[in-house]
């Protein structure tokens, strides 16, 4: 059985090498390591072209494309059977393929396999934060996302079908994992095989968020409608978008709110993020 490997970058030849690095020191070894470049202007060519592996295939976007757009040019290009996501600046476990493709033999009804993932660096932690059973994950998917890219082992014609969305700024990995649930089986692999470092939050990066999550729910908008966790997040946008639009009381009546669902949220249901 043949694994591509899919890893998107734009600017992070500074860390590129270790993400590589992990992806070829692979217990069991992958077929082809599709690396994504999306109009990088630093050395990204360079650190590649240094490994001088038959494995590695160069692709660089025509022009600036997204890291959705990246991923999906890397899973069109993809030949083997099965495909597995890496970011730029993230670590693989070196058992990490060797376990998801023996679950996935093991389990041939599945689709989508995911791993545990420490996060580290601003935030630190094991996501998800237990194991999530089968008939639980798509339930869970609609409260938030705990699968993340690095943490994919899926058939080729599943990627294939469904492909990131290169329209959302945001909540691309959510919105896929959202889709394959739909039609497709979904195992946990509860063992922690992926390393991601976080970077610090910014004032800026919760307004984008804010702004992300409104296009997130614009196309999924039953989510609003369930959960009290989501409903926390409808009314969280509420709130920006009244301050923005000078509306005092009603933002002050959407805070209320907010802190009403995400209170009751906290105490009712146990997260996995």
């Amino acid at each position: 059985m043949s694994i591509t490997v899919v890893i998107p970058t734009y600017n992070r030849a500074n860390k590129l090498k270790n993400s590589i690095d992990s992806v070829l020191e692979q217990t069991y070894p992958v077929d082809e390591i599709i690396i994504v470049d999306d109009f990088s202007t630093d050395q990204t060519e360079q650190v590649v072209r240094s490994f001088n592996s038959e494995k590695i295939k160069y692709v660089v976007n025509s022009f600036k494309k997204g890291a959705n757009g990246a991923r999906n040019t890397g899973i069109m290009l993809a030949k083997g059977q099965y495909i597995a996501f890496q970011d730029s600046d993230d670590r693989w476990l070196p058992e990490k393929i060797a376990k998801q493709y023996q679950y996935m033999i093991e389990h041939p009804s599945v689709d989508l396999c995911f791993c545990s993932m420490n996060l580290i660096g601003s935030k630190h932690g094991i996501v998800p934060k237990r194991h999530v059973k089968p008939k639980e994950i798509a339930t869970q998917l609609e409260k938030g996302n705990f699968i993340s890219t690095q943490t994919i082992f899926t058939k080729n014609k599943v990627a294939k079908s469904i492909l990131f969305d290169e329209d959302l700024k945001r909540f691309q990995d959510w919105d896929f994992v959202l889709r394959v649930a739909r039609d497709y089986n979904i195992h946990h692999l509860n063992e922690n095989l992926v390393e991601v470092e976080v970077q610090e939050d910014s004032i800026s990066k919760t307004i984008k968020e804010v702004e992300a999550l409104k296009e997130f729910f614009t196309k999924h908008p039953y989510l609003t409608k369930t959960h009290l966790v989501n409903k926390a997040r409808y009314y969280k946008i509420l709130v920006h978008d009244y301050i923005g639009q000078e509306q005092a009381t009603k933002a002050i009546m959407s805070l209320l709110t907010y802190n009403f669902y995400r209170f009751f949220n906290k105490v009712i249901n146990r997260r996995l993020v």
